[in-house]
């Protein structure tokens, strides 16, 4: 079982080598909205994860909250209505922030995970993968025209893909025997980020190669466990978490490794940051004593000052966009 603190758990959550587009819905016949511009539904509003429980299970569930902690809303309800328990999570935002992609249990019977959309303005949500692909996570291309995600190959190791909505260009992007996971596409388009997680070792690191899998280059140098890569809203830098000494967060600047670290929290740890043009959101659970399996959302200016905490409630909240 992957523990909370496991950055290869369903965060920013594994693929079978089938013939990908049977298992790819069209999407065309699925959301026929107008095109608008950037939605009120979504607009400065992050979309987060939060696993919790009631009493009589514990799930992870998608609720969106403003930067200022108000208007928290939640966007997937557990239990179902036949009492059915899923897992649903690490949301991401299309380019309009009229959408999110992300993952879930939901229709499986081995309680594998699926990539789903959800339109925000109607709350109506569509399965786009089906089968025992169980998707890790999911992000979009800068023009939505494509998505990323980490699923399992033929040998059940954890890979990069790559696909266009309707289904054509699957490519698998990275191989084994490593396992690569937590994929993230530029704003610019050129690079997706990722995190190399190899065999027999406690470290990993982060990466990035070109949308067709090649040019990759290692960017992270420390015997550390290193993960949860966000970019800059310029495309030209990456925010992650090191385990190096505390742990912490940094950022490096892609095209010229500049490296900068922020200072790490008294207590806990800070996890999976979301970087945006009005700031960067992040988990941590500094403000729970000894409680790994407790976090809460904060927010940060870009230099790291300026924290505020977003939500208090007792119950592990984490990932997601803005």
């Amino acid at each position: 079982m992957i523990s909370l603190a496991d950055p290869r758990r369903p965060c920013h959550i594994c693929f079978y080598r089938l013939t990908f587009p049977s298992f790819l819905v069209n999407l065309s016949s699925i959301f026929r909205f107008p095109v608008r511009k950037r939605s009120l539904h979504g607009e400065d509003r992050i979309v987060f994860t939060r696993f919790n429980g009631d009493g009589k299970e514990m799930f992870n569930d998608i609720y969106m909250i403003g930067p200022d902690g108000k208007n928290e809303e939640r966007l997937t309800m557990n239990p179902g209505p036949q009492g059915e328990y899923t897992d649903n999570a690490a949301p991401r935002y299309n380019k309009d922030h009229s959408m999110i992609a992300f993952v879930s249990t939901k229709n499986h019977p081995k309680g594998l995970y699926n990539i789903f959309f959800m339109d925000l303005a109607t709350r109506k949500t569509a399965q786009i993968t089906t089968g025992d692909l169980n998707i890790r996570s999911v992000d979009w291309s800068s023009d939505d025209s494509r998505l990323v995600f980490s699923g399992n190959d033929g040998n059940g190791k954890a890979q990069v893909h790559a696909v266009a909505l309707d289904g054509t260009g699957f490519t698998q992007l990275t191989q084994g025997p490593s396992e690569h996971l937590n994929p993230m596409w530029s704003p610019r388009g050129d690079l997706i980020a990722f995190v190399e997680f190899p065999p027999d070792t406690e470290s990993s690191h982060i990466w990035v190669m070109d949308p067709a899998g090649g040019n990759k280059r290692k960017l992270t140098t420390h015997d550390a466990s290193h993960a949860n890569p966000s970019w800059s809203p310029d495309g030209s830098w990456l925010i992650y978490r090191c385990d190096a000494g505390k742990p912490h967060l940094r950022k490096i600047n892609v095209d010229t490794g500049e490296l900068v670290l922020f200072q790490p929290p008294a207590q806990g740890a800070d996890s999976s940051p979301v970087w945006s043009r009005s700031g960067i959101v992040f988990s941590s659970n500094c403000d729970w004593e000894g409680a790994e399996a407790l976090a809460n959302l904060y927010l940060m200016s870009e230099r790291g000052e300026l924290q505020k905490r977003l939500t208090k409630l007792q119950a592990f909240d984490y990932c997601g966009d803005w």
